[in-house]
């Protein structure tokens, strides 16, 4: 089991004594896999931005459900 510090913040020292799999769990439970937990204006923003990026190299997606 593995103890996240209080600020969440690892140390390269703390990294390196962990197993592989224990470094691969944190990261992994760092994703944010759904939207709804987040800002709506936040993505929103990152949505616009995404779209106008795409528009600008000519790559056309069509849109999604809650977009």
């Amino acid at each position: 089991m593995v103890i996240v510090p209080k600020d969440g913040i690892w140390t390269a020292e703390e990294l390196e004594q962990m197993t592989p799999a224990e470094r691969d769990r944190i990261v992994r439970e760092g994703f944010v896999d759904d939207l709804s937990g987040l800002d709506p204006d936040f993505v929103a923003r990152v949505r616009e931005k995404g779209r106008r990026l795409l528009a600008e190299r000519g790559i056309s997606v069509p849109a999604v459900d809650g977009d």
